[in-house]
């Protein structure tokens, strides 16, 4: 199973509108189940190397913030968490992907 967290969806979190606010939601929920499945196949300690630690979570969480009205995450936060949770998904996806070819 190739995994595609960055994907159309994923790029639709720019728009900043109603849409990318059920895109967050969306992929706040399937990056907590990749975490879970990882945490169940290979242990808690993998799920965090290849996850961040939650970060990718925390980012798209502050995203989401922003997205409804938050005084405290400004555009600039939501720039900001947009860019490292991208990377850090891709980073992921490579990781991910990379032992699915191996097996």
């Amino acid at each position: 199973m190739t995994v595609r967290l960055v994907n159309h969806s994923w790029n639709k979190i720019i728009e900043r509108d109603s849409y990318a606010k059920q895109a967050l939601k969306d992929k706040i929920e399937e990056v907590k189940q990749l975490e879970e499945s990882i945490r169940l196949k290979d242990g808690s300690e993998a799920a965090r190397n290849v996850l961040n630690d939650g970060l990718i979570i925390h980012a798209l969480q502050r995203c989401l913030e922003n997205l409804e009205g938050s005084t405290t995450v400004t555009e600039r936060d939501f720039w900001v968490c947009y860019e490292f949770a991208t990377t850090a998904a891709k980073k992921a996806e490579e990781v991910l992907n990379e032992g699915e070819d191996e097996e």
